[in-house]
């Protein structure tokens, strides 16, 4: 859901479409630390977003892989268990790592959940990438 969140959000900030946020020098992309390969999206999260007018029933999921953190300049994670694993792998890289939650906290797992954890889930993320989104766009807009 995350991917899916920051690219329409970010879109909407640079008031673009979503495949022209390269113009932008963003690119964004989904990666679970013990994610199955090739995974569809669970099919609430396909509700929910779609209740948003984003479209995520193309989505399968990827393991992280050490190319994707090196390319990387910034990589969020939903947990600080995740960040440990990442940061454990790849020390070199841990500077660009950080966990979305502002606070450090994690986000929760709706997996196993009906609708309404969906809901919650979406609607953190959201207002977590939103503040964020603030932050990176004024920090590469010239004369801001």
């Amino acid at each position: 859901m995350a991917e899916a969140v920051f690219r329409r959000l970010a879109s909407n900030r640079l008031d673009c479409h979503e495949q022209k946020l390269l113009d932008h020098k963003i690119d964004v992309l989904s990666a679970g630390v013990a994610a199955a390969d090739s995974a569809p999206a669970a099919a609430e999260a396909i509700r929910v977003l779609g209740d948003r007018g984003i479209d995520l029933s193309n989505h399968l999921s990827q393991q992280v892989t050490n190319e994707m953190l090196e390319k990387s300049e910034l990589v969020l994670t939903m947990t600080a268990s995740h960040l440990e694993v990442l940061r454990n792998a790849r020390p070199d890289l841990a500077d660009r790592m950080r966990v979305l939650r502002p606070d450090g906290g994690d986000i929760s797992d709706p997996i196993g959940g009906g609708l309404t954890e969906y809901q919650d889930c979406a609607d953190e993320i959201t207002s977590c990438l939103d503040s964020l989104l603030d932050d990176l766009i004024k920090k590469d807009t010239p004369g801001k």
